[in-house]
Formats: C-alpha cells, structure tokens, sequence
C-alpha cells in the first residue's frame, strides 16, 4: 500500500513543474491576486488529485501499471492547463504555443527517463514498476528546468503581451504541438522488453527526438526575434506619430505667429492712418473733434 501511495504521490506531483513552466512566460502580466490564485489552484489540484487516486488504487478500482498512469495523465493534467489559461488570458494560441514547447520538453525528459530506466533499473522494468520511473523522471525535469525557464522564459516581453494581438497567433499556436503529436504517443511501455533494447529503435529514438528539441529551439528563436522587430517596428510608429504631432503644432503656431503678424501689420498701419488724422485736426485748430476721435479710438481698443 505505501508503494502505491508513493507513486500516485509523485505522479500527481509530476504535474507541478509543467504548470510551472507554462506560466513563467506570462509572469510579467500576473499580478499578486493571479499569482495566489494559480499557487492556491494548483496546490488544490494537487491535493483532490492525489486523495481521489490514492482511493481508487486502494480499493483495487485502478491497476498499478504504466498504461494506466499514461491514461490518467491525460486527465489529471487537463485541470492544471485550465486554471491557468482562465487565469491568465486573453492568450489563448500563445498559451497553446507554449502548451506545445513544453510538451517538447517533457517528451526529451520522458524519452531520457525511461532510457536511464532500462540501463540502471532492468529488473524493475521487466516487471513493470513505475515507482523508479517517475523519481528519474523528477530528477532530469528539474535539473533541466532552469535552461528551460531560460529558453522560454524571455519568449514574450510585458509590452508584447500588452499590445494588440497579433495575427500570426491562431496559425503557429498549434504548430509545437502539431510536430510533438507522434512522440507523445509512441507507446514504450506498451512494447515489449526486447524491443524497447533494440539498439535500432534506441537510435531512431534519439536522432527523432533531437530533431524534435531542434526545432523547438528554431521556433523559440524565430518567434523570439520576429516578436523583437514587430516591437520594434511598433515603437518606430509611435515615434514617428509623436514627431508627426510635433510637427503638427509647429505648423499651428507658425499659422498662428503668421496671422499676429498679418493683425500687426494691419494695426500699425492703421495706427500710422489715425495719427496723421489726429495731427490734421491739431493743425486745423479742431481739438473738440480730434478729441472725439481718441475717445472712439479708445473705446474699439477697449472692445477687441
């Protein structure tokens, strides 16, 4: 019963790290309340998980065996990826996108782990215990999580995911998982003993799933720089309608400084019109009238 215990324990725990991974691209986006809400989640998947299992295995509902663990996996996983896409969206292809990288990844663990598992544990896997597996399985995940969260971790900037989204979204989202299909359904446990040591099917094995890693890091890096220039290209566009509504308000307040000194033309030529008037009236002896005239001359100053 312990046995069972432990492997359900770290089968339900296995699927931590992967949630992990998937969120530590959007971490740039989540604030403290996402944060607890996907910590405090995941924790309670974990756990409803693991209680449900465990009974099941205990009361002989489950059979201990790999095929069963493979076919748990895919429901045991799905509320995991759940809680994290409605946590943190609107980006549904980019999470599918990294959905697929990081299913890359635990393909190249999975295919190390059980490698290692035929090597070092042979009698163990004759005999079908999945306890070593998933203790291997653990170990290389972690080991390789800091390169992973390195490799991913810098795939999307908070302003990329803060401006609009792009177009190209909904038709390379899928394509990571779409190249992983095949490996995710290879089968090794369902084979026999004497194929899984073939040293053919090891190799094709090996060159197939570095191939696969290869072009996981291609995509990365592609998306990584084309993400980089359309950033770019965005903040040159921004740039260049700030210096267009620069430009804008020069051209106003040279409209404007070209109008006072049109106004200013016009005044001082009016101003040169009344004063030899008021000087004609001095001459002529008519103060009363040229006294009338200043009064007027006042009163449509003061109006303007």
């Amino acid at each position: 019963m312990g046995y069972a215990f432990a492997t359900v324990f770290l089968f339900c725990f296995s699927l931590l790290p992967p949630a992990y991974l998937r969120y530590y691209p959007f971490r740039s986006v989540a604030g403290p309340h996402r944060r607890k809400v996907l910590l405090l989640g995941h924790l309670w998947i974990f756990f409803l998980e693991f209680l449900l299992l465990a009974a099941l295995f205990s009361r002989g509902a489950l059979k201990l065996e790999s095929g069963m663990f493979q076919f748990l996996y895919l429901f045991c996983y799905l509320p995991h990826l759940l809680l994290l896409v409605f946590t943190i969206r609107p980006f549904w292809f980019r999470h599918l996108f990294v959905l697929g990288l990081q299913a890359i990844y635990m393909i190249f663990v999975h295919t190390l782990s059980l490698e290692a598992f035929k090597l070092f544990l042979p009698d163990s896997w004759h005999i079908g215990r999945v306890l070593p597996y998933f203790i291997i399985y653990l170990v290389l995940f972690l080991l390789g999580m800091p390169l992973a969260l390195k490799i991913i971790g810098r795939l999307f900037t908070p302003e990329q995911l803060t401006s609009p989204r792009s177009a190209f979204w909904p038709y390379l989202g899928p394509v990571p998982l779409l190249l992983c299909y095949y490996h995710a359904n290879q089968g090794y446990f369902i084979l026999t003993p004497q194929d899984l040591f073939q040293p053919g099917l090891q190799i094709y094995t090996l060159i197939t799933l570095g191939m696969l890693v290869l072009v996981a890091l291609f995509l990365v890096l592609t998306i990584r720089g084309g993400l980089e220039r359309v950033q770019k290209m965005f903040h040159l566009k921004e740039q260049n309608l700030q210096l267009q509504g620069r430009l804008n308000d020069i051209n106003s307040y040279a409209v404007s400084l070209r109008k006072e000194q049109q106004e200013l033309a016009i005044l001082r030529h009016d101003s040169r019109h009344q004063l030899r008037m008021l000087a004609e009236l001095a001459e002529n002896g008519e103060f009363e009238e040229a006294e009338k005239h200043l009064l007027k001359l006042r009163k449509e100053v003061a109006d303007k």
